[in-house]
């Protein structure tokens, strides 16, 4: 195999794919990517067995071929590489020379036939949606994921798709998050639990002017867009009824500007346990009372007039949580529906969105 490459474009490839690549791995290939030429392209693959991605870049191909380097590696070296080409060759025994104006690398590759394939399965039932808003949808989901292995069925996020409507959640037992956004009608609908690393993985590389197509088979998820395409083994397992887990018609109604709660809250939490940060809501008619106390620090405490006119609550949350379910929103204002000091509360856009962030009181 020799070609060249313009050396922007190639590091761009490899950012896109060498994150899903781990850094210890018991099959030495697998840190590895795979490097292909075929035409006027070369395509870049990593896959963990669980998470794969293949990106396609251009390139002059003097000789087709193929072979796996050292991922960490080659991205260390493409970036600090001096000129806009590099020349890449592969000689006997997985040997490969790699030139860039002066400089010279000599590498030691690893032969492609072991390389686990990444291909996705063949599907027809294909959802197109734009970029941003799936991006935004991620996250206002993948705070909630679970981190608990022993519950693997919530370590990641549930896709859902319905003739009309896209809906995606997360749940880690102690807070729900939920999305929904309108889908041209006539899909089929689908279910899949995508894992986690594979939600990081497409959050980090879709843009927001596209438009991107992702599909749900029996056990993978795809999703392709000019140039990439990335498949990811779905979650076996029963997620939860969360439609169960939504309130319904909770009669306090807290309106209050974003960035006010976000500020009070972090300032409040200074003086909260650090174990799990409980803050104390105490809310009356125009007025919230936001208090943490540490027997070992002291306390803290801060009043806010605010647009309320329920019935007196007091409950507290914790505070990461509720700063979670504050960070993905775009509107200026947010509503906090509150029922009493023993049920659960939740976070939603005062311009309804879809999304909905649930989160448990704790004990006060």
């Amino acid at each position: 195999m020799e070609v060249v490459l313009d050396r922007d474009a190639f590091l761009r490839g490899l950012a896109m794919v060498q994150n899903i690549v781990e850094p210890r791995q018991t099959l030495p290939i697998l840190a590895n990517v795979l490097l292909e030429t075929d035409g006027e392209t070369m395509t870049v693959t990593a896959t963990d067995l669980e998470v794969g991605a293949r990106v396609s870049i251009p390139a002059r191909v003097a000789t087709k071929g193929a072979i796996t380097l050292s991922a960490r590696k080659l991205g260390e070296i493409v970036k600090e590489l001096p000129a806009p080409a590099l020349t890449m060759k592969v000689g006997e025994n997985a040997a490969v020379s790699l030139r860039c104006g002066g400089v010279a690398y000599k590498l030691v590759g690893l032969a492609p036939d072991d390389f686990p394939p990444v291909v996705p399965v063949a599907t027809k039932a294909w959802v197109t949606v734009d970029a941003k808003i799936l991006r935004d949808m991620l996250a206002q989901t993948s705070f909630a994921i679970s981190h608990d292995e022993s519950r693997y069925a919530l370590n990641g996020i549930l896709v859902v798709v319905q003739s009309n409507e896209l809906k995606l959640v997360a749940t880690d037992g102690h807070r729900l998050a939920v999305t929904s956004r309108a889908l041209a009608e006539g899909h089929t609908p689908v279910t899949g639990i995508v894992p986690r690393k594979a939600v990081a993985e497409i959050g980090r590389v879709i843009g927001s002017g596209e438009e991107i197509q992702f599909a749900i088979t029996d056990n993978q998820f795809l999703l392709q867009m000019p140039n990439f395409v990335m498949t990811a083994r779905l979650i076996e397992g029963q997620f939860p009824n969360y439609d169960a887990v939504l309130p319904k018609g909770h009669p306090g109604k807290l309106v209050i500007g974003r960035t006010i709660l976000g500020g009070a809250l972090r300032r409040v939490a200074v003086m909260a346990d650090d174990r799990n940060k409980p803050v104390k809501f105490q809310l009356g008619p125009g007025l919230l009372r936001l208090s943490a106390s540490s027997q070992e620090l002291g306390e803290a405490e801060e009043q806010l007039e605010v647009d309320y006119g329920g019935a007196e609550v007091t409950i507290a949350f914790n505070s990461r949580y509720l700063l979670d379910a504050l960070s993905p929103v775009e509107q200026d204002s947010v509503i906090v529906e509150l029922k009493d000091g023993l049920s659960p509360g939740v976070v939603r856009e005062v311009e309804d969105s879809g999304y909905r962030c649930v989160i448990m009181p704790m004990r006060i």
